[in-house]
């Protein structure tokens, strides 16, 4: 079997000089293509630079919800030019409404300008949210998604809230938090997705699969546990292993096999 891990951060300090164990663990588990998402301009370069060595590693560039009041003057213009000479995709952008006084408005207006960009260059489009799913769907039927595809990754709302997303458009990403026994939400969220928007991925180095046997405290999450998801999926929705895997890796391919030089 083939796996995409359609979320990750390759470029975060916690990897350390560990980065190509890593990627030949990945290979060996069968993980063909992993999409590696930056989150604030100070780690763009990391993120374009990792693709430039490694065919495997797909880029994308955008501003987090955590980072947008960091953000320096004039951020847009320059991930304006590296999405026109680049060939990348946008995200890793959203709404947080999760953290402790979050900047709503501030949120909402980084987030649009990151769903225009992606519209006007059609580049696929990788959201995160937390506790804002209403004013997410808002601006998605407002600005509009980009026929390349856009995904919630790490997607953890309710059923009723995947069926909502998927009829705007969007696909829906699943974590390693899936294969989580307790994950009730999860569970019945997974079941409501249809097998054209459903996507795997680990949010490698975040969201260890703290509850499995054999688990290394300390140790970073990496796309090799990509297949700790897709396993949780197949027995969550009653299908088989080898259908579900090549559900997800048709539709990662279609969202994001462009952004391959």
């Amino acid at each position: 079997m083939a796996f995409f891990d359609t979320h990750c951060h390759l470029q975060d300090p916690r990897f350390g000089n560990e980065l190509d164990p890593v990627l030949a663990r990945a290979r060996q588990a069968g993980v063909t293509h992993m999409v590696c998402c930056g989150t604030r301009e100070g780690d763009w370069s990391e993120v374009l630079a990792l693709s430039r060595r490694h065919a495997s590693v797909l880029p994308m560039l955008g501003l987090h919800p955590w980072f947008v009041r960091e953000a320096r003057p004039g951020w847009l213009d320059r991930l304006g030019a590296l999405v026109k000479n680049e060939l990348v995709g946008i995200g890793e952008c959203g709404l947080d409404f999760a953290l402790e006084n979050p900047d709503r408005e501030l949120q909402e207006a980084v987030c649009r300008s990151q769903l225009r960009l992606a519209r006007e260059h059609n580049r696929p489009l990788s959201i995160h949210c937390r506790r804002a799913w209403e004013r997410l769907a808002v601006l998605a039927r407002e600005e509009g998604l980009p026929e390349a595809g856009a995904v919630v990754h790490a997607f953890s709302g309710s059923a009723e809230v995947a069926r909502e997303l998927q009829s705007l458009g969007l696909h829906l990403s699943f974590s390693c938090s899936l294969a989580n026994p307790g994950n009730s939400r999860g569970a019945k969220a997974v079941t409501a997705v249809s097998d054209d928007r459903l996507l795997f991925e680990t949010d490698a180095p975040d969201l260890l699969p703290r509850h499995l046997p054999g688990f290394k405290a300390g140790a970073p999450n990496e796309p090799a546990n990509l297949h700790l998801v897709a396993e949780a999926a197949a027995r969550l929705r009653g299908t088989d292993l080898h259908s579900t895997a090549a559900w997800a890796y048709k539709n990662s391919e279609r969202i994001f096999g462009g952004l391959r030089p």
